[in-house]
């Protein structure tokens, strides 16, 4: 079987390398000149920085995705490191204890900061090991017997009440506090989701209490596997790199510099790709990845799809944007950063925060935003005795007023003096700027919105299939179904290259 994949970001590589290892011809193409996509990097001298994923989730070999990278033969070709994030709030910091303070030192942290909420802590403790429990399960079903999907369905039976709360109904019925219920929902600003439209559940997958505590064993609970953080040696790259390798070594073919203009259709079955050239590659089955808008309504012909779909297409909800300034320094700012990610949160509004960005209103940093140190991992990312830094916090898209293009210095300008009120003299540090508005990210995905995930996880939000009416034609990535981020588009782009292979 021949696959056409448009597109090299994590989704293409995934799906292509699947099928590759499958023996079936795959041909990537890719409209720039490195595979990678927006899980790619940049280079500026002898600085290295990453753009999209920062840290990744569950890539040990015990765990669902790192499980999947073995199945596909790199994960051996991957340098990984567990990794914590560290959380600054304007009125305490959640860091990893130097000693251990066993499974549970984030509840018991907690506790002493927000007494009145005690009960209500063991309560959410108590549903999490419980839901993650249940996660646990869902992914053996597929592989277990009868017995696997009775424990299930009767771990899941505590949970039916919630399943439609959303995570601001979710929190209010374990805690009081706001400025507690914003710990676990603080997460929400980088998913451009505000919590009364973010499905409830989902709070448990975001705050993994293993992620907190690289001593903690991995088996929490009897039958739950806890995924935790990793950082990547040299970068997400590596990852891209490494299954770009893999897919030629197995005599897939990737095409660089190579931009999609057409989705050939023959007697409503997808057939093949035509390129910038006219150049057409005949194939057996197309999977179109990246941006919705142009699969459905400029690469694919307009007739072929059923009355309504391209409205549905243009309907669903995306994530905002971000505005990143990527740095090189020429100190070690490890006294202040203790992790490779830290979020440093100037507000706990996170309703108010992201519905204000939702409407064009940038914050400019003052509400909140990330650091991210490759370096202190991977110090083969800035020269010798400097350090690689990325500052980045949400924002719109468009603007309400004024433009990223005008404007992008002074706001650069802007989140750079919050930054340096966390970490003393940063700006006498700076010997290499590059700032990353959403202009830029435009530039670089082509896409309408740059996140970190795509379409926005928005309760009851209809959400494209893998795959699309139109016979023969899929479609993945994150704005399909699947959602964003890594630990979402790798596992479904890999289950949706199994199924094309069982022919489902």
């Amino acid at each position: 079987m021949k696959v056409n994949i448009i597109g090299s970001g994590i989704a293409g590589l995934t799906a292509g390398l699947t099928l590759a290892r499958n023996g079936h011809e795959v041909e990537i193409f890719e409209q720039f000149n490195r595979v990678g996509g927006v899980t790619g990097g940049m280079e500026a001298e002898g600085f290295e920085w990453d753009y999209g994923q920062l840290v990744v989730e569950a890539f040990g070999k015990e765990e669902f995705i790192g499980a999947i990278l073995d199945e596909l033969g790199v994960l051996d070709k991957l340098d990984l490191v567990h990794e914590e994030r560290e959380y600054v709030f304007p009125d305490f910091t959640i860091r990893v204890p130097e000693e251990y303070g066993g499974q549970k030192w984030r509840m018991d942290f907690l506790k002493k900061q927000f007494p009145e909420d005690a009960a209500g802590l063991d309560a959410y403790w108590k549903d999490y090991v419980r839901f993650t429990r249940l996660l646990t399960l869902g992914g053996r079903m597929e592989k277990e017997g009868l017995s696997t999907k009775i424990a299930f369905y009767l771990t899941l039976l505590p949970f039916l009440p919630k399943l439609k709360w959303s995570a601001e109904k979710l929190l209010a019925h374990y805690f009081k506090s706001e400025k507690l219920k914003c710990v676990f929902m603080s997460i929400l600003a980088d998913f451009f989701t505000r919590p009364s439209q973010f499905p409830g559940l989902g709070i448990f997958t975001l705050n993994g209490e293993v992620t907190f505590e690289k001593r903690m064993p991995v088996q929490l609970a009897k039958n739950a596997v806890m995924t935790r953080f990793y950082s990547l040696i040299g970068g997400m790259k590596m990852l891209m790199n490494a299954m770009a390798e893999a897919i030629e070594e197995c005599g897939g073919k990737i095409h660089t510099n190579c931009a999609i203009e057409k989705i050939t259709v023959k007697d409503g079955k997808a057939c093949g790709v035509v390129d910038q050239t006219g150049k057409e590659y005949a194939c057996n089955q197309v999977i179109a990845t990246g941006s919705a808008k142009k699969t459905f309504t400029q690469i694919l012909p307009a007739d072929v799809l059923p009355e309504g779909f391209t409205e549905k297409v243009l309907s669903i909800p995306l994530m905002g944007s971000v505005f990143m300034v990527h740095l090189g320094v020429d100190y070690d700012p490890s006294d202040v950063l203790h992790t490779v990610c830290t979020y440093f949160y100037g507000s706990y509004d996170i309703e108010g925060e992201v519905k204000r960005a939702q409407s064009g209103l940038y914050h400019e940093g003052e509400a909140g935003f990330v650091v991210h140190f490759p370096s202190l991992r991977s110090p083969g990312m800035a020269p010798k005795g400097k350090h690689a830094l990325t500052i980045y916090t949400i924002c719109p898209d468009k603007l309400a007023s004024g433009d990223w293009e005008t404007e992008k210095e002074k706001y650069a300008d802007k989140l750079l003096e919050y930054a340096e009120q966390k970490m003393p003299g940063l700006r006498k540090h700076i010997v290499v700027k590059r700032i990353f508005s959403p202009v830029e990210f435009r530039k670089l995905t082509h896409l309408d919105h740059h996140a970190f995930g795509g379409l926005a996880p928005v309760m009851n939000a209809w959400k494209i299939p893998h795959k699309t009416p139109v016979e023969g034609l899929w479609f993945i990535g994150a704005q399909s179904e699947s959602g964003g981020g890594v630990n979402n588009v790798l596992p479904s782009s890999f289950k949706t290259a199994k199924r094309i292979i069982n022919g489902k």
